[in-house]
């Protein structure tokens, strides 16, 4: 009888996986916001990440192989060729393996071993549809596997055809809902069908069966920010027209420290809808950082004529007046806040949002003390403590407007609501409105907005974003709810990175997190340091390589991307991210050349990597093979958001005399550049202008 080695089955040891990581979702190591930074869409989302081809060997199935009919081949022939077939899988030759695995098939077509065995030798050899087609023909004889199911969809998605994936990834939940790379290839299906709720909710369930806690927060930080860009993306795509597209960018540029452009695009969002709730507050806070607190004021008092008891308005204007040294200007301002909506102080402990200087924060605590005890003077003095990194006086004040705040939930309920429950919205009592939402039946899509928002302004996040995802109106709702959505995931990511922070300080992780968080910030020192720590705690983790070098990289030193990059290679020959930034690197160096082979190999482990495409048109274009560069960059050219592929096209072309589609190629470039949506894309996505035009 033939003995196989290894197993389909679902007996490996927690933690582990059947699945080899080639065709496993990859942890998110995204450039990313650190406490709501916004993260653009990279390479490494999952899907991107290889692995050493060779583990799928250990995928075969352990029984015993049926018996031969009278008149067929002898047993020992198929046990020779199954045998040999094992043995070039564990060494590598992946060839070999197919051609012995199709003599197994010609002695006895049924043999299901033999068939799956052939599938994973040509998933090794990257040949993802003849492998998906052995292997999905295994698994109409075998349908119980639930790691070869995921495979099959995986190979599905890899090859374009997601509404094929969906069957079998399914079917892999069915058989075994504890798998996390079911769940996480069932996220890449619904984000194919914009579907970002799902994915979302495929990744919370991965993330609860991950034991690494600290990568299991980190993954799903980077997770959430991913779902947010994408977000963005879309809204800036769909409604560029409409305030909320400006909205969105000027949110992110504010994210980003850019306080003239984010108030620019606040400005022309206030000029097509001038009476739109939160943007005279968002303008307000882009002149507060830009330390225009004149204008900064003004736009805070318009908010509030527009609405009086508009918390975030009220806020920013304590801010600025602790700035300005006037505390019980600003004490007046929380007592306001208070007076409305207790619940919001509680929800938004960040204040201040702007650094006050040691010398301010000391008189403005000095004059608050004097002042009678009011829930609005707990919470103006913990902030202050804390910016003075006093923390035992920080704790004490938060725990008498803890105190405060209890007490009046305790008034609160005790009072009748009904004739409150109607207004309950508009008077900002935000507890007693989700409530009276919650008991109106059925819910209006204006509703479940107003829902969905007022769980988000009390933190309640997972329940904002199951309202939000819900709501399909007018084209103006849909942006808001979109809007608010992006913004659920942002808070949801910053939730787990705090999580993370404070639960696991001196994990690589964490020291990852500030890396990452620091180049974003633009301390090269202190990411440099920060990577190097990390390293120091797990030096052979190829991501960590990997996202050093891409920062190298990402700076224009070029040197030392080369040597991290190489490591990460060393250390994971097929992680695909790693080839490809090896490949942008050469491109760069203008050393064409040594780029077409990683960029090759990272499109074989990655077929529908497009960035990679149109690296490699670029290199194809400046080394003159320009029918090879054609389909390559037509591939990527969705992906244009600085005109350079379309210029290269027009090149390729040119070059071959087919004049009309130069002509063509040549103005969409133009176009591209004179268009601010796509570069606004473009910031939005964190895509770097990394291919000059070939001249």
């Amino acid at each position: 009888m033939i003995g196989i080695f290894g197993s389909l089955s679902n007996n490996h040891p927690p933690g582990s996986t059947s699945i080899p990581k080639e065709f496993r979702p990859a942890p998110f190591p995204f450039p990313f916001r650190f406490c709501r930074r916004l993260a653009a869409l990279r390479l490494d989302r999952p899907g991107y990440s290889g692995s050493k081809a060779a583990a799928f060997s250990l995928l075969t199935l352990s029984l015993l192989m049926p018996r031969l009919a009278p008149g067929q081949s002898s047993e020992q022939d198929i046990e020779t060729s199954f045998r040999a077939g094992q043995t070039a899988l564990r060494q590598g030759d992946f060839s070999r393996a197919v051609e012995e695995f199709k003599k197994v098939l010609a002695l006895d077509p049924d043999l299901v071993e033999a068939e799956v065995n052939l599938g994973l030798a040509y998933q090794s050899l990257l040949d993802y549809e003849t492998a998906s087609r052995h292997l999905a023909h295994a698994l109409r004889e075998r349908p119980d596997l639930p790691s070869l199911n995921v495979i099959v969809g995986m190979d599905y998605l890899k090859l374009g055809s997601p509404e094929k994936a969906a069957p079998y990834l399914r079917h892999a939940l069915e058989l075994e809902p504890s798998s996390r790379d079911a769940h996480d290839a069932m996220a890449l299906y619904y984000l194919t069908q914009e579907n970002v709720q799902g994915a979302a909710e495929q990744y919370r369930k991965a993330a609860d069966l991950n034991p690494d806690k600290p990568g299991a927060l980190f993954t799903i930080g980077h997770q959430y920010l991913d779902l947010a860009a994408r977000l963005a993306y879309r809204g800036a795509r769909l409604y560029p027209e409409s305030p909320w597209g400006h909205r969105f960018l000027g949110d992110i540029l504010l994210e980003r420290a850019r306080w003239e452009d984010a108030a620019q695009e606040y400005k022309k969002a206030l000029a097509i809808e001038p009476r739109q709730s939160g943007l005279h507050t968002l303008l307000g806070e882009a002149w507060l950082h830009a330390g225009k607190l004149e204008d900064a004021e003004t736009e805070f008092r318009h908010e509030l004529q527009l609405d009086s008891r508009y918390e975030r308005a009220w806020l920013g204007l304590a801010n600025l007046q602790l700035a300005k040294g006037q505390p019980l200007d600003a004490l007046a301002s929380a007592g306001a806040v208070w007076q409305d909506s207790p619940e919001f102080l509680k929800a938004h402990p960040e204040f201040p949002a702007i650094e006050l200087t040691r010398e301010t924060a000391q008189v403005c605590v000095s004059s608050l003390q004097d002042q009678p005890e009011a829930p609005a003077k707990h919470f103006l003095l913990a902030a202050l403590y804390a910016s003075l990194k006093e923390d035992a006086l920080s704790d004490r004040e938060s725990q008498s407007f803890q105190r405060d705040l209890s007490k009046w939930q305790q008034d609160s309920r005790a009072t009748p609501q009904a004739h409150h429950d109607a207004n309950s919205c508009k008077l900002h009592r935000y507890s007693r409105c989700i409530a009276s939402l919650q008991g109106a039946k059925p819910l209006t899509w204006s509703a479940r907005l107003l829902l969905g928002k007022t769980y988000f302004t009390l933190q309640q996040y997972e329940r904002a974003s199951e309202n939000l995802a819900q709501v399909h109106g007018d084209q103006n709702a849909n942006a808001e709810a979109s809007y608010w959505l992006e913004h659920t995931y942002q808070a949801l990511g910053a939730e787990a990175y705090t999580q993370l922070e404070d639960s696991y300080p001196d994990s690589w992780r964490t020291h990852q997190l500030r890396a990452e968080s620091l180049a974003l910030r633009r301390d090269g020192d202190g990411a440099i340091k920060e990577f190097k720590a990390a390293l120091k705690l797990a030096p052979d983790k190829a991501e960590l390589h990997e996202a050093l070098g891409e920062f190298y990289l990402d700076n224009r030193s070029d040197e030392d991307a080369r040597s991290e990059l190489e490591e990460a290679a060393a250390i994971d020959p097929s992680r695909t991210k790693t080839l490809y930034l090896l490949g942008r690197l050469y491109v760069l160096d203008n050393e064409n050349e040594k780029a077409v082979p990683y960029l090759q190999r990272a499109l074989q482990l990655q077929p529908n990597l497009n960035e990679a495409s149109g690296m490699l048109g670029t290199a194809y274009v400046r080394m003159g093979q320009f029918a090879e560069a054609i389909p390559k960059l037509e591939k990527a050219a969705p992906l244009d958001h600085y005109g350079n592929i379309h210029y290269q096209l027009y090149v390729a072309y040119r070059k071959l005399g087919e004049t009309e589609l130069a002509q063509k190629a040549l103005a969409r470039s133009q176009d591209i550049r004179r268009s601010s949506l796509e570069h606004d894309q473009a910031l939005i996505m964190g895509s770097p202008q990394v291919e000059p035009d070939p001249r």
